[in-house]
């Protein structure tokens, strides 16, 4: 019978090269019971990190009387020889073995691949996450022993599962991994293990392949609604009484509170929505606007079948809308009207790059290409596909980043192309469940793709209500500009050259088919005049970008070893300089071959099209990425040319290199969205209502409206109905030095340690920078560590958010967040006591954007980076009080709040409340007598 061994180390860091082992734990076990147990120290003869001591338990004493690994090595050898080895993340911990000398030959299997495979939709694939939800059991994380019992736990869990997949389908997952290079067959032994006479497992997962026609059916939708031809107005007064205590609707909400904020907005949507008017509401923290716009919106769509699209900017919104605010509104609906509340559908659509598309999955399953990445994606899909309603990226984890570029090549991005849909296909029972819906959720950037795409996307509707308006400008910034990399055309040419690129499937393809002589010459004289303009067209791009690169960053940038990233705009007056006549040659030479590809790829779709395709067929699906691919190639020499030769009159241009890297990037955007705005989305629309917490800035909506040139609008600000005098205070501190002070950095540091000490953690400090956070991280790490707060620092302890989940749930910490902080998180309750503003966050004013805009203002800082700088003050600060019960105090630590003529209206944009500047009493006594102060 089989045996495996479990085991889990302790390191003094995360470099096999560098670090040391300090504890091995290791469980020896059949299928059936456990054989034995493996526990030792390690002298790894350094000092502990403090920081691994803190996470371990491990003492300096326990590892300095401890072996070394030369003694240790052999004898946990001994303890394993002959078995199957079973780690989490076992890379990690087969590497610091090695690295000390230990020879390991047998097969492993990584208990983070066997989760990723069989449970496709698994919230996190750490260790601790995966054992309460696979294998609760009680036990000390970063302890050797107690995470190697977890492995066996969770390992047993796992594969018992595993081996009740259908053998077809385990067959061909072992397949995926011979030709891939994907180390599977340790974790399909072990499976094959637990499918002899005498295990139990789970009960047979008949999925080794996929019904087609179930999938389907599964997939189908309602027809499409038809508007009335008589649009039966709102009951204005009905609603809001519905918003008031005692009604029926306010009866169905959990927690329901009368706002009148909340009402007086309602009346204004149903009256924009009766009018077909527009209209502007900021809404203040607590007012309840999802509701408040949400009601109207249902009852007029669901009275007379029309239909409302709903846009976001964050995930986090539109997954409150649809998996709370919605079902929310249509069961409180029934109060009012039961028929309307049956009848309404609601639904929540996204880009094409989102769904998988079924037809390229099968084309992937049947391809020999592709590396390990793309075979454990594969597997992961094969499990998913028979039970996914959506085929919705956001259905499944995919892990790690190594996972988007097969995603990418398995996803419906060129839908557009496709042909007569045969089969299952996600994408189109997406759109057609949006046709089918009253309500359509969608986010900024796809409501803005869509127009610049021609709005073949989003289907037709005439009522358009944009959540956190106040990223409509940035958005459609993004989506109605571009950015071109040097790999661009290299892509391209990858795709159409190789075995399995494009061109040879299409030269094959015609083969097979019942074709004239002629036709077949004709494809085959396409194909050749393709393959002489590519490797050409590589060659001349890449010398492209280093004449751009030259003329744009000089010479000393070409090695890429700036810590920093460098943006250069491209002017009229850079484009007049004598270096830039090397670059408009240079690309004189790479359009003309970009024109003959794209030449001959037309020619090869015009030769290809109408023949006959049962001897080929996937020979429809590559004729379409022919035309795609096609497509691509002529918007990037539309694209290009713009920014090096033809520029646009509304646009602004720059050359961009991240750092520590030689690569370079042509960019472009919309010097003015408002204009396009007007003339594709808002004249083409009944009623659009643009909302959000923070739209206003120095007591006016004139920054927004002007930049989003939303003209004819009513506006209404509505307060929070909080009492934020009782419940906040702002702080700013005696003495801080300005931001550009060689001391502001070393000041900073002190008084987030001080705050955070006074407040128990429960801190939040916000950034601008990610050099000042990283900086700040270490300097207070040690010292509050040694005070049980915990630092968790954005970037350095993990991404937003796992940083945001683990300070709800360990509140005696100090949180640092740079942009991802300052709005869309909530820390309601008193997980967040004191918030903390590092500096004011004006934009950085050499970002070209920014700098290009600025100079349509007389004064572009007053009127311009000042109220960009209050909007997004205003939404750092709306973290802090999140219910009418929260208590907190903002310190902001950039005394320019105070001394700057500006500085008033930041402190003016907030609600009503104290400001002090502690009366000499220091960061800590401040924030301590404040939170102990009792109203």
């Amino acid at each position: 019978m089989r045996e495996w061994v479990a085991f889990d180390l302790e390191t003094t860091g995360l470099s096999s090269e560098s670090d040391a082992i300090i504890e091995i734990g290791a469980v020896r076990f059949s299928a059936r019971e456990v054989i034995g147990e493996f526990q030792t120290f390690v002298n790894p003869h350094r000092a502990l990190p403090k920081f691994i001591g803190d996470l371990t338990g491990i003492t300096q004493a326990e590892v300095d009387s401890a072996p070394d690994f030369s003694e240790v090595g052999p004898r946990f050898a001994d303890f394993a020889d002959g078995a199957t080895l079973v780690a989490h993340n076992a890379r990690f911990d087969v590497g610091f073995l090695r690295a000390g000398g230990l020879r390991v030959d047998a097969p492993v299997c990584d208990t983070w691949e066997l989760a990723y495979l069989a449970r496709p939709s698994a919230r996190s694939y750490a260790l601790g996450q995966l054992v309460r939800d696979e294998a609760p059991m009680e036990f000390q994380a970063h302890r050797a022993s107690d995470d190697a019992r977890a492995v066996r736990e969770l390992f047993l869990a796992l594969i018992s599962d595993l081996a009740a997949v259908d053998p077809a389908l385990l067959a061909e997952f072992r397949r995926l991994g011979e030709r891939s290079g994907w180390e599977v067959a340790a974790l399909l032994d072990s499976a094959e293990e637990f499918t002899r006479p005498g295990f139990v497992t789970s009960g047979m997962r008949s999925m080794s392949g996929v019904d087609e026609q179930a999938l389907s059916e599964r997939l189908a939708q309602p027809p499409p609604i038809r508007a009335s031809e008589e649009a039966e107005r709102l009951d204005v007064e009905g609603l809001c009484e519905a918003l008031s205590y005692g009604s029926g609707f306010s009866g169905g909400v959990p927690d329901f509170e009368e706002r009148p904020q909340q009402i007086e907005m309602a009346e204004a949507v149903a009256g924009a929505i009766n009018l077909g008017k527009r209209l502007m509401v900021e809404a203040g923290t607590g007012v309840g606007k999802s509701l408040a716009y949400l009601l109207p919106a249902a009852m007029y769509a669901a009275a007379n079948d029309k239909r409302v699209v709903v846009s976001t900017n964050t995930i986090n919104l539109q997954e409150q809308l649809m998996q709370k605010d919605l079902p929310m509104v249509k069961e409180a609906m029934r109060e009012l009207s039961p028929e309307l509340a049956d009848k309404l559908r609601f639904s929540h659509l996204k880009g094409r790059s989102n769904y998988i598309c079924y037809k390229r999955w099968r084309q992937a399953l049947a391809s020999p290409d592709g590396g390990p990445d793309q075979a454990r994606l594969l597997a992961k899909t094969m499990l998913w596909m028979p039970e996914t309603k959506l085929g919705d990226r956001a259905e499944i984890n995919l892990g790690h980043r190594s996972a988007a570029a097969p995603w990418g090549r398995l996803s419906a991005e060129r839908a557009h192309q496709c042909p007569d849909i045969k089969g299952p296909c996600f994408l189109k029972s997406a759109r057609d469940k949006a046709w089918s819906s009253h309500i359509v959720v969608v986010n900024h950037a796809l409501l803005l793709s869509d127009l610049a795409a021609g709005g073949s996307a989003i289907p037709d509707y005439d009522i358009l209500i944009i959540d956190e308006a106040h990223h409509l400008e940035d958005v459609a910034t993004d989506q109605l500009g571009f950015s071109v990399g040097p790999t661009a055309v290299d892509d391209i040419v990858s795709e159409l050259s190789g075995d399995r690129g494009l061109l040879s499937q299409a030269s094959d393809a015609v083969q097979r088919l019942s074709a004239a002589e002629s036709r077949r010459e004709s494809v085959g004289e396409a194909v050749a005049s393709a393959m002489v303009a590519m490797p050409t067209l590589r060659e001349r791009m890449a010398r492209l970008f280093r004449e751009v690169s030259d003329a744009a960053l000089g010479r000393r940038r070409r090695g890429g070893d700036s810590r920093f990233a460098t943006d250069k705009r491209i002017t009229d007056a850079e484009r007049g300089n004598p270096s830039w006549k090397a670059v408009e040659t240079a690309w004189e030479d790479a359009s003309v071959l970009m024109y003959d590809l794209s030449r001959a790829l037309s020619s090869l779709v015009t030769a290809m099209e109408g023949l006959e395709s049962d001897a080929a067929p996937d020979y429809e699906s590559m004729v379409s990425d022919l035309v795609s691919v096609g497509q691509e190639l002529d918007g990037l020499r539309s694209q290009v040319s713009q920014c090096l030769v033809s520029p646009a009159e509304n646009a602004v241009y720059w050359v961009s290199q991240p750092p520590r890297t030689s690569d370079i990037f042509l960019n472009a955007a919309p010097l003015r969205v408002g204009g396009l705005l007007e003339e594709k989305l808002y004249s083409r629309k009944e009623t659009i209502v643009m909302t959000s917490a923070t739209l206003s800035a120095g007591g006016t909506f004139d920054h927004i409206s002007e930049r989003l040139e939303f003209a004819g609008s009513e506006q209404m600000a509505l307060g929070s109905p909080f009492d934020f005098y009782e419940a906040a205070l702002i702080y700013v501190p005696r003495q801080m030095p300005e931001p550009r002070s060689e001391a502001f950095q070393e000041q900073l540091a002190e008084a987030i340690m001080q705050a955070a000490e006074a407040a128990g953690g429960r801190t939040m400090a916000l950034f601008t920078s990610y050099a000042s956070l990283r900086a700040t991280a270490e300097a207070i790490r040690a010292p509050l560590s040694a005070r049980g707060i915990q630092v968790l620092a954005q970037g350095a302890d993990g991404p937003p958010a796992t940083l945001a989940a683990r300070f709800m749930e360990e509140p005696e910490s100090a949180l640092l967040g740079t942009s991802s902080f300052w709005e869309g998180v909530d820390f309601a309750g008193e997980a967040l006591q004191a918030l903390i503003v590092a500096r004011l966050p004006f934009s950085v004013p050499s970002d070209p954007v920014f700098e290009a805009r600025g100079e349509q203002y007389d004064n572009s800082f007053m009127e311009y980076a000042v109220p960009q700088a209050i909007i997004r003050f205003r939404q750092g600060f709306g973290r802090l009080i999140r219910t009418s019960r929260d208590r907190g105090i903002a310190i902001v630590l950039d005394p320019r709040i105070t001394t700057r003529r500006y500085g008033k209206e930041f402190i003016n944009s907030l609600p009503k409340m104290r400001v002090t500047d502690g009366k000499g009493q220091g960061v800590g006594n401040t924030v301590r007598k404040w939170l102990e102060y009792s109203p």
